[in-house]
């Protein structure tokens, strides 16, 4: 079943220098970027309440892809969250594990999001835990999850290094549209892993200085510009993923 879910917060989005990110005045989630490579059987993810009273979580892992240059959910059980729901004391962490319940073909990646929802305390645990997308929240966050199959892999690990030139990358081209008064920058992604685009600038001038968004494999984004570009055309430049340094994106 496919859905389609707006998501108030999205945390995933954020760029940060650290393996962490403070979502909100009271929870903190890390790591914002987590994957499960072809080896791994789960991967770990950490809330922490830093709010003076105690907080109700619910946690759901939901299929990504995209379609018509939008981004589309669906519910999916090749990924699981354990626990699904955690009542977290003031100044207290817990773990939840993303657990891979089928494998991902040699040479691909599966995109999903995972959605952190605040519940009110008063709905008791029944509850929660056998509610649909519609379930009443007080806060949502959402934290982009990519599992990889054998001969692929994105994200650095930083306490083994590796050398970023062996990663797997995404294959970029882009153009520039105009539609309905408004002007787009769309990507195209024809590789067979994801694309993050950060530090993003068009014949040098900046079109978003931190991050600009997501291009999963063999799909395309839209991403509005700002009215002030003026820029009909020109060399694309972007950070891809965890490479520190811009490299540029044909035109099509």
């Amino acid at each position: 079943m496919r859905i389609h879910v707006r998501l108030p917060l999205v945390v995933g989005l954020l760029l940060a220098t650290q393996q962490q990110a403070l979502a909100a005045a009271s929870i903190l989630i890390w790591p914002i970027d987590p994957v499960i490579e072809s080896q791994q059987p789960a991967s770990a993810l950490w809330l922490e309440n830093r709010d003076a009273k105690q907080v109700y979580m619910q946690i759901r892992v939901l299929g990504w892809q995209q379609t018509a240059g939008e981004d589309d959910y669906r519910m999916q059980t090749e990924v699981v969250a354990s626990p699904p729901v955690a009542t977290i004391a003031p100044g207290k962490r817990q773990l939840i594990r993303l657990i891979r319940q089928t494998p991902v073909p040699a040479g691909q990646e599966r995109a999903y999001r995972i959605l952190i929802d605040e519940v009110p305390l008063k709905q008791d645990a029944e509850q929660a835990q056998g509610a649909q997308l519609g379930l009443n929240f007080q806060m949502r966050y959402s934290v982009p999850l990519f599992v990889s199959g054998d001969g692929v892999w994105t994200k650095q690990d930083y306490q083994s290094p590796r050398d970023y030139a062996s990663a797997s990358q995404p294959k970029l081209a882009y153009r520039l549209l105009q539609q309905n008064g408004k002007r787009w920058l769309e990507v195209r992604n024809q590789g067979h892993v994801h694309a993050r685009l950060s530090k993003v600038t068009l014949q040098g001038k900046t079109l978003n200085a931190g991050l600009l968004g997501y291009v999963l494999p063999g799909s395309q984004m839209r991403f509005p510009l700002p009215a002030a570009t003026g820029v009909a055309s020109g060399e694309l430049r972007a950070q891809i993923n965890d490479n520190q340094q811009p490299v540029a994106i044909p035109a099509y």
